[in-house]
Parts: structure tokens; C-alpha cells; sequence
């Protein structure tokens, strides 16, 4: 009994998921239609198996179409309804349409680039997956949604313009684009999905603003070209391996108000010659920097030595500097894995720049003299209490400029 309702339950999901597969396309004037109320749904070859040869060149659909004396009003794109057009070069659709289908335009190579009216409002999955023959494509604010691997593998796509209408890049959207150079993220988003830019090897920069907060697993894994990584202080967290193999990236800044590095989050980044690491890191995962063998320079702010569980997190330690807060030098050069390093130096950074210099002591002046009193600070006050007193005068600007001068001594011998 148990087993025939569940062949039943499967019945029922199949027939359901392929309603719109097996239905009958209704042909008007060389375009397949499927008909619900006064609306019409643009779809495809009754068998599905002849698609390619169903719609070529330049097609153009009607913002309404006649059908057995009824006139139906043209306002989706239907799931398939393109796909494999191999021959198409472009398609022009009416402002009465609104969303465009899964896999609308799936493997349509000769596609070469494509204005989305600002109808539409929804891009369905794999809409333009595949289409190799893509090179830009302009997506109006009137879109809300970007499906799952929408533009996936669109190997020529060099351009896209993203609005401010839509608030996450979804899962692999972006994934396999080659071209891709550069890429403006909007201020409407909040989430980068996993793999979304996934071997975007010719992506030299990406602009993300303050409103991203998470980064799914391996975002931007294999973006070989990659040269700056601006990450801004709103980033939370980010996933496994989100920027592995990015062998062109020389130097990290990790934003304060991260708790955790991922796993392998820079691993086999083979430029990376400088990381920054702020106190709000709780947890460094296995392998965050494992094979990055150029990383001559770690810098971190957190005073206690964090536990490190792999022998490989920062596998060219043996050849690398560790600056570490003032006054934690002896806790590091104690502490399991980090004495390990070549070189442990204690460094102050009062205006922020990850930095020992006159800077930081005219930083400091303005904290005394009460310019910079107000939440958020722009200045560290905690490295501002250089002599560790619990007060900010004008005797941490004689320890901090003797700090300095011994810096330079040290430098110099």
C-alpha cells in the first residue's frame, strides 16, 4: 500500500513538473504559443525535439496575438521556449511581457547580445546558459530577480549591467563567464551566492559595496586575474574556499566585523604576498591560506594568539614576518604554530592604515585634543593607550614616538 501511494506522489510531481514540457504549443505566424485566460505564454515545438530548427535569425513576438477569433495578450516568455535555437540572432519582445522562463534562451549561441525590456521582472534559471556567442547583456530595474545559473558559461559575456532593483546574485549566476572583466555589484544587494563568479578567470576587478553581507562558498574561487579584493566593512562572513585560486590577488584586507575565515578562503592564492587580520577574528578554519606560499607578511590585531588546528593555514611561515599588537609579542612567540614564524614585530596602528608611522601620532593628537570623540571613531582608541593605563594623554604620545624611533632603529641595524 505504502509503495503504491508513493508511485502515485511520484506520478503526480512528474506530471506537474513536465505540464508545461509536453503541452501543445498552439503555432501563430511562425511563433508557439500556450493560452490561459486572455494571456499568452510564448513557447515552443510541440515535440520539443525540433527546437532548433523552430525559431532562426531575428524574431519579433506581438504584444498580442489572435488565436480562434479570441485576442490574447502576449506576457511571459515560457520555460524552454528558446532553447537551443542555435540560429537565433536576436528576439525583440513587447512591454507586455514580464518574466522570462527557465532556460528561455538556454544554449542559443549565436545570441550576441541582448537588451531585457524593462517589462520584465523575473529571469528565470539557466535563462541564458550557455549562450557562448553572448557578450553583453543590459538587465533594466525593472527585474527584481536573477535566477540560478542564468548566465552561466556565457564564455564571450565581457559587460553586464546589473540594477539596483535586484538584492542577491544567486547561486552560479555568473559562473564559467571567462570574459568577464570587471563588475559594479549595486548597493541593493545583500548576499553574493556560492560560486556565483566561479572561474570568472578574466574578472582584474569587482566593486562590493557596504550593503554585502555574506559571500557564499567559493564566490570567486578560480578568478585567476583578479588583482584587488575591496572588501567592505558590512562582510559578516564568507565561505569555504570564496576566494581560492586567486593567483593574481597580492594583498588582503580582511574587514573588521568578520568572526571567521573560512576554510581554504585564500588557498593556493600563489601572489599573495601581505594579509591584514582585524580583531573581530574569532576563528582562522583550516587551510584559509594554505599553499599561498609568497605570503611573506601577516599582520593581526587580535592580542591572544587564536588557536590554529592545521599545520598548512599559513604554510610559509617559516619564511614569513608576524606583526603583532604591542604588548603581545611574548604571548605569540609562546603560542603554538605562531612561534613558528621567521620574524614576530609588534607594531601600533592608531589611524588604521595597518601601519607604524608620524601618522599614527598625529592620530593620536586629535584623540587628545577631542576631534575624533564621536562613535564610529575613525581612529583605534584602544592602540591609542599606548602606555596601557587606561587613559589617552600626552604621555602615550611620547611612548608611541619613542615606539616609533625604536622601530627605526631596529629596521636599521
Amino acid at each position: 500500500m505504502k509503495q503504491k501511494f508513493c508511485s502515485l506522489l511520484l506520478t503526480l510531481f512528474l506530471s506537474l513538473f513536465t505540464s508545461e514540457a509536453l503541452a501543445v504549443g498552439n503555432k501563430v505566424n511562425g511563433i508557439y504559443y500556450l493560452f490561459s485566460g486572455t494571456n499568452a505564454t510564448v513557447t515552443y515545438d510541440v515535440n520539443g525535439t525540433n527546437n532548433a530548427a523552430t525559431y532562426k535569425g531575428d524574431v519579433v513576438i506581438p504584444e498580442t496575438v489572435n488565436y480562434n477569433g479570441t485576442t490574447y495578450t502576449v506576457t511571459a516568455i515560457g520555460h524552454w521556449a528558446f532553447q537551443y535555437c542555435t540560429d537565433l540572432k536576436s528576439v525583440t519582445l513587447p512591454s507586455s511581457v514580464t518574466s522570462l522562463g527557465n532556460y528561455a534562451f538556454y544554449h542559443c549561441e549565436n545570441l550576441t547580445s541582448y537588451k531585457i525590456p524593462n517589462s520584465i521582472t523575473t529571469v528565470g534559471m539557466y535563462a541564458f546558459s550557455e549562450c557562448s556567442g553572448l557578450q553583453s547583456i543590459d538587465i533594466p530595474s525593472s527585474v527584481t530577480s536573477i535566477g540560478v545559473y542564468a548566465f552561466q558559461n556565457c564564455t564571450s559575456l565581457t559587460s553586464v549591467t546589473l540594477p539596483n532593483s535586484i538584492t542577491a546574485i544567486d547561486n552560479y549566476t555568473f559562473t564559467g563567464c571567462t570574459a568577464l572583466t570587471e563588475i559594479t555589484i549595486p548597493s541593493s544587494v545583500t548576499s553574493i551566492g556560492s560560486y556565483a563568479f566561479y572561474e570568472c578567470s578574466s574578472l582584474v576587478s569587482v566593486t562590493i559595496p557596504n550593503s554585502v553581507t555574506t559571500l557564499g562558498e567559493r564566490a570567486f574561487e578560480k578568478c585567476s586575474s583578479l588583482t584587488s579584493l575591496p572588501l567592505p566593512a558590512s562582510v559578516t562572513s564568507f565561505g569555504q574556499s570564496a576566494f581560492s585560486y586567486c593567483t593574481s590577488l597580492t594583498s588582503v584586507t580582511i574587514p573588521n566585523g568578520l568572526t571567521t575565515i573560512g576554510l581554504y578562503a585564500f588557498a593556493n592564492c600563489s601572489g599573495l604576498k601581505e594579509v591584514f587580520i582585524p580583531s573581530s577574528i574569532t576563528e582562522i578554519g583550516n587551510g584559509a591560506f594554505s599553499n599561498s606560499n609568497n605570503l611573506t607578511t601577516v599582520k593581526v590585531k587580535i592580542k591572544t594568539p587564536l588557536p590554529i588546528n592545521t599545520t598548512y593555514t599559513f604554510r610559509n611561515r617559516a619564511n614569513a614576518t608576524l606583526y603583532v599588537p604591542k604588548g603581545s609579542k611574548a604571548a605569540y612567540e609562546n603560542a603554538n604554530y605562531w612561534k613558528e614564524f621567521k620574524n614576530i614585530v609588534e607594531f601600533i596602528d592608531v589611524d588604521k592604515d595597518w601601519d607604524t608611522t608620524i601618522a599614527d601620532v598625529t592620530a593620536l593628537v586629535d584623540i587628545i585634543l577631542g576631534k575624533d570623540n564621536a562613535e564610529p571613531y575613525l581612529y583605534d582608541h584602544e592602540a591609542a593607550d599606548v602606555d596601557g593605563d587606561n587613559n589617552i594623554t600626552i604621555t602615550d604620545v611620547t611612548a608611541l614616538v619613542n615606539f616609533i624611533l625604536g622601530l627605526q632603529k631596529t629596521q636599521t641595524d
